[in-house]
């Protein structure tokens, strides 16, 4: 396999244009969550927030403790 560098400009063209390297990114659409899916990604929040408030709540026991 050749360097980059020594490579033919053409011959690359070709490669990428064969590999559809140059075509357009097709359009990126929200998707959507059904309201199921809403409730549990809250949810998941929820717990987060209720992880994080006992690891500083043992943190704050642990420094004065």
């Amino acid at each position: 396999m050749n360097p980059l560098h020594n490579a033919d400009p053409e011959e690359i063209r070709r490669l990428l244009d064969q590999e559809k390297w140059l075509a357009p990114l097709p359009e990126i659409r929200h998707a959507g969550f059904r309201p199921w899916q809403k409730a549990v990604f809250w949810a998941l929040r929820a717990y987060i927030v209720v992880l994080l408030l006992v690891v500083l709540w043992a943190f704050g026991h642990g420094i004065h403790g």
